[in-house]
């Protein structure tokens, strides 16, 4: 495919030392933006680029604001870099607030001319694969090589290849870009329980971002994705308690047989739903603790999802003695 002819809007050329790309679009488990926005953050790497239009993105609403619709918003897309202080290489990131809707491949290659024109040979993007383990399991982290002269560099970092498989969206299309393009490109993919994949996974991206950041040469302070990685386990666990249709299949992880994952994913959606409802309420919870004037909507949201039961004692205890 020839180089695409979309231009970007950027604020500037940064120079470059020998720079590797590291891009981003959200997937199962956001285990790939959770880890690339995490290193941009750690770095506090610096905006440069912009790529946020409308052609690659078809809207499919509005939005509401003060009573009227506001104009339809692309998503943002932005280019960032990194000079790394020692021998490694500078680091340019590219993170995508949605999928493209349309002409994914174009898209990619858009992304593909700017790290050419910057000098970069190599790209890193992240993924997750759904895998039979338990949410408390250590994730392993899986590598895809667009070109087996990879192999020892993956092997160095004792990284096993994924021997076949599917990586859907811009996390796979671009190292495919690349290797059109003659760059060499590496898929990193984590691990997260088929029972959760709709849910944000920070332990998957934890696991990744050790290895890439190794891969980088840069050290970052993992404790912040530690702290969600632990808080997301509780939550997990409570959500087991809490569904008997996810405590049989978490339960059966030590049994399981083939066809489990079509079982699985029929009930992805349902547990989803759920395990935002909670968050939502933990949300509401805490704020009608500060201010008891929401309190009645976190009533009606209780009576809404059907969960009143469930929280009854706590929300009674908001009017107790002491709590007033």
């Amino acid at each position: 495919m020839s180089p695409s002819k979309i231009s970007l809007k950027l604020k500037e050329e940064p120079l470059l030392r020998n720079p590797v790309l590291v891009a981003a679009w959200p997937g199962m488990g956001y285990v790939a933006t959770g880890a690339v926005g995490y290193l941009k953050d750690s770095l506090e790497a610096k905006e440069f680029g912009d790529l946020t239009s409308f052609d690659f993105f078809e809207p499919t609403g509005v939005v509401v604001e003060k009573g009227a619709v506001r104009t339809p918003r692309p998503p943002r897309n932005k280019f960032y870099y990194w000079r790394h202080p020692g021998e490694g290489n500078d680091v340019v990131l590219f993170i995508g607030d949605v999928q493209p809707t349309t002409r994914g491949y174009q898209y990619a290659n858009v992304v593909v001319d700017e790290a050419l024109k910057l000098g970069v040979t190599r790209v890193y993007t992240c993924a997750a694969t759904p895998a039979s383990i338990h949410h408390k399991e250590r994730p392993k982290v899986l590598a895809v090589p667009n070109n087996s002269n990879l192999n020892d560099f993956l092997a160095s970092h004792e990284v096993s290849l994924m021997d076949e498989g599917h990586i859907g969206g811009m996390n796979g299309l671009l190292i495919g870009a690349a290797r059109a393009r003659r760059m060499e490109g590496i898929c990193l993919l984590g691990e997260i329980p088929y029972y959760a994949v709709g849910i944000p996974n920070p332990k998957a991206s934890k696991a990744v971002l050790e290895v890439l950041s190794k891969m980088l040469d840069v050290e970052i302070d993992l404790g912040e994705l530690e702290f969600l990685a632990r808080q997301t386990e509780e939550e997990l666990e409570q959500l087991a308690k809490s569904s008997e249709e996810m405590s049989q299949l978490v339960a059966s992880l030590d049994y399981q047989e083939d066809g489990v994952e079509e079982e699985l994913a029929g009930v992805e959606k349902t547990l989803e739903e759920e395990f935002k409802t909670r968050r939502k309420l933990e949300r509401m919870f805490r704020q009608a603790e500060r201010d008891r004037s929401k309190v009645t909507d976190l009533k009606g949201e209780l009576d809404r999802s059907g969960m009143f039961p469930q929280y009854e004692v706590r929300f009674l205890n908001l009017f107790r003695k002491g709590n007033q």
